[in-house]
């Protein structure tokens, strides 16, 4: 065997390794992490149902700019929310190639929200110690949907906190949209 062939054979065993320890890391410390204009952010998998492109979407008269409509996802009615209004930020195209993440949102009783987001990146596991509390910003930044900022590497996540994202107002209308379809 030349040393070609045994760093290749090394190099192998090590991406195996790495494979094998990333399938037995704890779950709770992993996010799906996307982005809206050019900001990475990370919502734990755990409230992750499924990624889809943008299934057939029905439009609702009358709804608020941040719910472009509904989707019949395997029998469930899912209202979508777009993060762009969420983040203050002009509209995106929204086409068959928009990319929306299914969520799991609430404590009491768990409900189904597709988040329309600009791309998905990857899963990552941030460990506790990478985790930073949100700077304070006073009143110039609307900043309780943050839950932490999470560092890997070269890379800031602003990982976002499902049960605090929606105000009540959101809240209310996108159970409203959900309750006229069932």
């Amino acid at each position: 065997m030349n040393n070609d062939t045994k760093s290749t054979a090394y190099e192998e065993d090590e991406e195996e390794d790495m494979l094998v320890s990333q399938l037995n890391m704890d779950i709770s410390n992993q996010y799906v992490v996307f982005s809206v204009e050019s900001e990475e952010y990370g919502i734990p998998i755990l409230s992750v149902q499924e990624i889809v492109s943008l299934p057939n979407l029905t439009k609702i008269p009358g709804s608020p700019e941040y719910i472009p409509g509904i989707i019949n996802l395997r029998g469930k009615i899912i209202p979508l929310y777009l993060l762009r209004n969420r983040f203050g930020l002009k509209s995106g195209k929204i086409d068959n190639n928009t990319i929306v993440i299914i969520t799991q949102i609430g404590s009491d009783k768990l409900k189904l929200v597709g988040f329309v987001v600009d791309s998905v990146s990857d899963v990552i596991s941030i460990t506790d110690e990478n985790l930073s509390e949100t700077p304070e910003f006073g009143t110039v930044a609307e900043t309780e949907f943050i839950e932490k900022i999470g560092k890997v590497g070269n890379r800031m996540i602003v990982v976002i906190s499902l049960t605090k994202f929606f105000t009540e107002i959101e809240d209310k209308t996108l159970e409203n949209t959900r309750k006229s379809f069932k």
